[in-house]
């Protein structure tokens, strides 16, 4: 036996407390540096949060033609989604007018039914009727509702098929793309000086190659063409709803301040959540792998229960990040389909009134409600996707952390 060896016979309880001791310091906490309450701990911020979003869109940059071809994919969805709503209220307006139209004579012309319904007091029903596209005695051209109800299904076929084809793309792009990450993170940790894992927990270390990775990997996948579909869509709904009327279209956009300020609220103490969520996932694995690397020398000197205090403490600490990050970003979509909510009962109420009073047709607030609808939902979307977007970045920047770690210098060639 080598004479700086001992048997474990021959180890003295100090020596035994100094061997753990010195483990439980390589973790970064012994003993006596636990804190008492993790809780109190401030959470980690995401450091470079825009920069950090620049260079998670750059790893897309060797793909940018399936890129741009995926974009085409989704406006060609979009816009065929948006102009559907809109063939609905011509088809209801077609049905309402057919209905109306039959029930008055037909020997009579809409200006003399109309002067009627005036000379009898009846001058609500007269707006509408001047409002409506009225021909007495003429029902419902079934021969015209057919063909808007074909166009609407070929809209809305074409727009889940692009839908469809630009998620399939999407995907293909994006395992390319972690793909490649995953290689220059492999490269990366061979190339790391022997002083960054003596100064990084391995399960750490292990963490970010994993962990972080299929978090971005998830991100890229579930946000991106979802969150450009969204903006899309606003805008395009948004336009509508001017086209049709821009008094309602005001009232619809007493979302967007609401959701504005909601999502600047919880926006930015969730990023520090996620941050400190994902680096104590990475101080729980590296704990984990330190304990099972190290079970023989822990049972020996029985310091199996100061490592499951560390593992609690750690634990807790990610339970705490874990549960007020989802919980914060889980308060923006209630909050914004109450906003939805009321904005949808007040065109719905202000629309009655319009249409009673001949400014706009039934079919048109049939549509304008349906926009008001889909330009809630993706605001809904894009607030609920923040909490997504927030712990994908803070991956990231875990990524890209040890991706600019220094490299160990190549040693100098032997002459």
């Amino acid at each position: 036996m080598p004479r700086d060896k001992k048997p474990i016979a021959a180890v003295t309880d100090e020596e035994a407390t100094a061997l753990v001791d010195d483990f439980l310091d390589d973790q970064e906490l012994n003993e006596f540096d636990v804190p008492a309450n993790p809780a109190e701990e401030p959470p980690r911020k995401i450091n470079h949060f825009w920069p950090s979003v620049k260079r998670l869109l750059g790893l897309l940059a060797p793909e940018k033609y399936a890129f741009c071809f995926v974009l085409a994919m989704v406006v060609i969805s979009v816009i065929l989604t948006v102009i559907a709503p809109r063939i609905l209220g011509d088809a209801i307006d077609i049905i309402f007018n057919g209905v109306l139209g039959r029930s008055l004579p037909g020997n009579l012309s809409i200006e003399t039914i109309i002067e009627q319904a005036r000379a009898d007091g009846s001058n609500t029903y007269a707006d509408m009727l001047a409002g409506a596209n009225v021909i007495p005695g003429q029902g419902v051209d079934f021969t015209k509702l057919g063909r808007l109800v074909a166009i609407m299904i070929a809209l809305y076929t074409g727009a889940s098929f692009f839908m469809w084809w630009q998620g399939w793309l999407l995907n293909r792009l994006v395992m390319r793309v972690v793909f490649t990450l995953r290689q220059d993170v492999e490269e990366k940790i061979n190339h790391l000086p022997l002083s960054y894992f003596d100064s990084h927990q391995r399960g750490d270390i292990l963490s970010r190659v994993t962990n972080d990775v299929d978090n971005v990997q998830t991100v890229l996948q579930r946000t991106f063409s979802q969150l450009v579909q969204s903006i899309l869509t606003v805008l395009g709904i948004g336009a509508m709803m001017f086209v049709i009327s821009w008094q309602l279209a005001l009232i619809a956009l007493l979302a967007l301040p609401i959701s504005a300020v909601i999502t600047a609220l919880v926006g930015v103490r969730a990023q520090k959540l996620f941050a400190a969520q994902w680096q104590s996932t990475g101080e729980v694995n590296a704990h984990i792998e330190e304990s099972v690397t190290a079970r023989e020398l822990i049972h020996v000197f029985d310091r199996s229960d100061d490592m499951a205090e560390i593992f609690d403490e750690r634990n807790e600490r990610l339970h705490e990040a874990s549960y007020k990050a989802e919980f914060l970003s889980g308060t923006i979509m209630p909050a914004m389909e109450w906003s939805s909510y009321l904005t949808y009962v007040l065109i719905a109420v202000v629309g009655a009134l319009r249409v009673t009073s001949g400014n706009i047709t039934l079919g048109d607030v049939t549509a304008f409600i349906q926009y008001s609808r889909d330009f809630s939902q993706p605001l809904g979307e894009m607030a609920g996707l923040a909490n997504m977007v927030q712990s994908g970045v803070a991956s990231a920047e875990r990524t890209f952390e040890l991706l600019d770690a220094d490299e160990q210098e190549p040693d100098a060639a032997i002459s």
